[in-house]
């Protein structure tokens, strides 16, 4: 501390890249919280920048320090405000300023602050000042931050989470049956999906999950490799029934069509239940499932669109016109 209204610290890296300087430092998190500030465009159209902030983020970024499991290793960035006075002095890499509350304009992470200022517990952070810069500059590096910056695909985090022992019953569960369904030469699913990326003519696993998580609330007490060869019973009689009666077979790796398979699935399978009990094969299935096809045009099946909700539409109505008393 230099004065009463100034603040200072040491082992300050100045950095200069191009047309800009900033600093490297470590501050205390309740200290960010107090001299810290955005610009959302709600509250001023004009000069602001900033996203809306989410609260309910904030707080679970809170929840996560206080944990005591929580550690938030990416730098939050600043930019220093003429009020801030921000001074360096290079023989003794230091950095002062005056610690008032909108000394720094946060340029990226602002969730972060705000969780730093809901947590009990206080720690020093990471963080990057810009100095001299203006409101044009300001705006065009949160810019460049949020567009050229490449976040983890859902594919790579779902793929990952059990060796981060972050997985929830729900998403084992899928994993389980998604690994299955990739491994077992029996799959009708086989060479066909993609675990950890995206890839053409393949089902992601982040699809594959997002499609059967409806349908876990139908799964009961069934284990895995039980619901594997349900599953696989009903894509198998789906494809001989209306797919390839149609030439349509890659349809089935088609993210649309999928989702909205997996839905008819919830159709399906209580109208095999009260016809052959609880015994799910494939020609039980395909009892359902070749009316279906018998009764739907090709062309229908090829318009799968932009949306899921339309062809488990189109499925069903071809089901309840094959009725009769």
């Amino acid at each position: 501390m230099t004065t009463l209204d100034r603040i200072g610290f040491s082992s300050v890296s100045l950095v200069r890249q191009g047309d800009h300087r900033f600093y490297l430092l470590t501050l205390p998190s309740e200290l960010l919280a107090e001299t810290c500030f955005v610009i959302a465009r709600e509250e001023d159209p004009i000069k602001g920048f900033q996203r809306e902030l989410d609260e309910k983020r904030a707080r679970e970024i809170a929840a996560y320090i206080d944990s005591g499991l929580g550690t938030i290793p990416s730098a939050i960035i600043l930019s220093a405000q003429p009020d801030a006075e921000l001074e360096y002095e290079s023989s003794r890499k230091s950095l002062s300023f005056k610690p008032i509350r909108k000394s720094f304009l946060i340029i990226d992470g602002q969730h972060r602050v705000y969780g730093f200022m809901l947590a009990k517990k206080a720690f020093r952070v990471p963080v990057i000042i810009y100095a001299g810069l203006s409101r044009r500059d300001e705006t065009r590096l949160f810019i460049d931050i949020n567009s050229k910056q490449k976040g983890v695909r859902a594919e790579l985090l779902l793929d990952i989470k059990k060796l981060a022992e972050y997985e929830k019953d729900e998403e084992a569960l899928l994993r389980e049956i998604f690994d299955i369904f990739m491994q077992e030469s029996s799959s009708v699913l086989y060479s066909k999906l993609s675990p950890s990326s995206k890839a053409a003519g393949k089902i992601s696993r982040s699809v594959f999950n997002t499609a059967l998580k409806p349908l876990v609330r139908v799964f009961g007490e069934k284990g895995q490799n039980e619901l594997y060869e349900i599953l696989n019973a009903y894509f198998i009689a789906l494809m001989e029934g209306v797919l390839r009666r149609h030439q349509q077979e890659d349809l089935l790796t088609n993210v649309m069509f999928f989702r909205a398979a997996c839905a008819f699935f919830l159709i399906v399978a209580p109208k095999v239940k009260d016809r052959f009990g609880a015994i799910y094969t494939v020609d039980n299935f395909h009892y359902f499932l070749e009316q279906v096809g018998g009764s739907i045009k090709a062309s229908k099946l090829k318009g799968t669109g932009s949306a899921y909700k339309p062809i488990v539409d189109l499925l069903e109505e071809a089901l309840k016109s094959t009725f009769q008393l």
